[in-house]
């Protein structure tokens, strides 16, 4: 435990070396989320006006059906897009180049379609995993969880693929699969991502937030949570899409990227 937690904190503090270099790239996730809040107005502000209280349900499961999969194919598409953004400035910047937000966005701009495409893959099998963990109960959960990681470790390197190696994303997700067996073989995610070392953030936050709202602070207890977070949020989505470009530049040329301990990025997973 203690080794996976020295690991994890490693990989936060190489990551964000490589992000300081271009602290412009965290707009990225910030444009990501302020186009998620959009789309979700855009979604629950009509259905609020136009349904009301009399808006009858039943027999409108299919109706219910095809917004609940549009809203997972447009926030998928959006978070895909801006973290493809992400890899690909990461990746320049560790191939000696000098990356701008704009350079970055035009490099997932180029394969918008193809990042479209797996958009909908990834909203389809997400809006599935969900489907079966709230319809099961515990065993649903149990199910979601083991298909939800194995989906998580073959499409590790879909995103890079996409975007650096432009293949399509039936080929991508062979791609990504293969990556990982050939460098890291039959493994599970979990040795030593940076998901670890979040949690001295995020246990902080928590103990804040609950604080001011025991002191009747409610207010502050809600802008201080809601803050943090999205701030959080922004920071770690960053450091994890540095982090995958990392892992994807170790994986195509058997180096550990500049800025990057090989004994971190070789313990990225653990075999099974």
């Amino acid at each position: 435990m203690f080794e996976r937690f020295g690991r994890s904190w490693r990989l936060m503090k190489q990551s964000y070396g490589v992000l300081m270099q271009d602290k412009e790239l965290l707009i990225l996730p910030v444009l990501s989320g302020l186009c998620i809040l959009v789309v979700l107005a855009s979604f629950l502000i009509p259905l609020g006006v136009f349904a009301g209280d009399d808006f009858d349900t039943e027999g409108r499961e299919g109706f219910w059906l095809v917004v609940t999969f549009l809203f997972y194919v447009v926030t998928y598409t959006i978070g895909i897009f801006f973290q493809a953004a992400i890899v690909a400035g990461a990746t320049e910047r560790m191939t000696g180049g000098d990356p701008t937000v704009g350079s970055a966005l035009r490099a997932a701009g180029s394969r918008f379609g193809a990042i479209l495409m797996w958009g909908i893959v990834a909203g389809t099998v997400g809006m599935i995993l969900k489907a079966i963990q709230e319809r099961s109960e515990w065993v649903g959960r149990i199910v979601a969880g083991l298909l939800g990681a194995a989906w998580s470790l073959a499409t590790f390197f879909v995103v890079p693929v996409l975007v650096l190696e432009k293949q399509p994303v039936g080929a991508s997700f062979k791609r990504s699969w293969g990556l990982v067996k050939e460098r890291w073989g039959e493994a599970v995610i979990g040795g030593g991502g940076i998901g670890l070392a979040s949690m001295l953030f995020v246990i902080p936050l928590a103990v804040i937030v609950g604080f001011l709202a025991n002191a009747g602070l409610v207010g502050l207890a809600i802008a201080t949570g809601v803050g943090g977070g999205a701030l959080l949020m922004v920071f770690f989505s960053a450091l994890q899409s540095v982090y995958v470009a990392a892992l994807y530049r170790y994986a195509t040329t058997e180096a550990a990227p500049k800025g990057f301990g090989i004994a971190e990025i070789k313990g990225a997973f653990r075999h099974k």
